[in-house]
């Protein structure tokens, strides 16, 4: 894989999750750089691909302690600058993707709304936080239309909305193909 085809990929995720881990294990298959920023571990006996790297953070991605998640992560992100930074789940990795875009100006980012985390957690003390966190990513992937539309409501542009099964490898190939897009823009 040449230069013009290799992302460095930065997923802050969650890594006890084995969706997670898939996605993460696709795209360093696929001869990208990966990097897993996350507060779980991953599980015993679950496989990651050599190409992978984990970073440990400390403190739970929980709001209030986003801020300081932020600033563990803020350095290892600065010096990595990725090519994509995707939060997987809204309402905290998300948080914390929004952070690292808007003080630390790193750029693009993506993020995934899993299950009802949006519905649910954009209407509690600290939706103003995912509220102000959609307009700052260029994709926003989620797996229904519900979820979909009620992102529209929060101030999501309805054409930067991807829908994807998040255990689809067709629908990875083309989130791959949207990264790649994407990192032409920026250049």
């Amino acid at each position: 894989m040449d230069n013009k085809t290799k992302l460095k990929l930065c997923l802050l995720a969650g890594a006890a999750d084995e969706l997670n881990l898939k996605w993460a294990n696709y795209f360093a298959k696929r001869g990208h750089e990966v990097h897993i920023f996350s507060h779980d571990q991953v599980k015993d006996g679950t496989a990651l691909d050599k190409g992978i790297r984990f970073h440990h953070l400390l403190f739970p991605v929980k709001y209030p302690l986003t801020y300081l998640t932020f600033f563990q992560a803020q350095l290892s992100l600065m010096s990595l600058k990725p090519d994509i930074i995707h939060a997987i789940n809204m309402s905290d990795y998300g948080i914390l993707a929004g952070l690292v875009c808007r003080i630390g100006r790193l750029k693009p980012i993506t993020l995934t709304a899993v299950g009802t985390d949006i519905l649910h957690d954009a209407h509690t003390s600290h939706g103003w936080a995912i509220k102000h966190v959609l307009p700052l990513s260029k994709v926003v992937t989620c797996d229904t239309d519900e979820i979909a539309l009620d992102m529209v409501k929060l101030g999501m542009k309805e054409d930067h909305i991807f829908l994807m099964s998040r255990s689809g490898e067709l629908d990875l190939s083309r989130l791959e193909a949207t990264y790649l897009a994407m990192r032409k823009t920026r250049r």
